[in-house]
């Protein structure tokens, strides 16, 4: 039996985000820098490779981890969007959240749901895989750029899912009003679990630095300069079992 507390919310997410699918083709006004597959753009900055079930979009490195004075800088996030973020992510994109979503549902990914910290259940849905591609075009594990602040060398292991957000509520005068939560927030691949991720790493972790305590930093030798352009990839992969 399903729960109509959870399956109500992501019938309505779902829904607004068929509705942006519906849409999509009439936004191919750009073309992708490069084209080593069999790309379709979508809107200005993303793509899919139908076929291969591949979403790419475009990005630019959003913090400086080369400066001296802050040699360390702590990760929350692998993506976000302008004016969210920033100073705790890796990249920021100008395609919105909800285009994006869009965008895998148009090559049958399946979302599942955020995380909860307030009831301990881990995110939900297809797992896939994020991977970024500067000017060198070769595809790199997003994990590569990351390394941990206390050996400086241990990468994220563990999977990201594509969640999907939610649909939130608020009022406008006077009036309730429905959107897709990441689109406010900001949040599109998240390190830490914020409850509004579009992609979610699987493993819970507080974002409240005084209850769990920050691990992830950019990896100043892996990192490009800030403001470097690159694409984010996305591939959901098969269902596999659980480490």
């Amino acid at each position: 039996m399903h729960d109509s507390r959870t399956t109500a919310p992501r019938v309505a997410r779902n829904a607004l985000l068929l509705a942006i699918t519906a849409v999509l083709p009439a936004c191919s006004t750009v073309q992708p820098p490069h084209a080593p597959q069999d790309w379709t753009a979508l809107a200005p900055g993303l793509r899919i490779d139908r076929a291969a079930r591949v979403v790419e979009f475009d990005a630019t490195v959003a913090m400086d981890c080369h400066h001296p004075d802050t040699p360390d800088v702590y990760l929350e996030l692998i993506a976000c969007a302008p004016d969210t973020r920033e100073h705790e992510s890796l990249v920021v994109t100008t395609v919105p959240p909800s285009m994006i979503h869009a965008a895998l549902l148009t090559i049958d990914a399946e979302p599942g749901a955020p995380a909860s910290l307030r009831n301990g259940t881990p995110p939900t849905g297809e797992a896939v895989r994020v991977e970024f591609i500067t000017d060198r075009d070769r595809p790199i594990d997003a994990t590569d750029w990351i390394i941990d602040a206390p050996t400086r060398s241990r990468r994220p292991e563990h999977r990201f899912v594509f969640a999907g957000s939610r649909i939130a509520t608020r009022t406008v005068n006077g009036e309730p009003r429905e959107y897709y939560d990441a689109d406010g927030t900001g949040v599109i691949i998240g390190l830490a679990t914020f409850g509004s991720e579009l992609i979610a790493y699987e493993p819970l972790i507080n974002p409240d630095a005084t209850i769990d305590e920050p691990v992830w930093i950019a990896d100043p030798d892996s990192v490009p300069a800030i403001g470097r352009k690159v694409r984010v990839r996305i591939t959901p992969l098969k269902a596999e079992p659980r480490p």
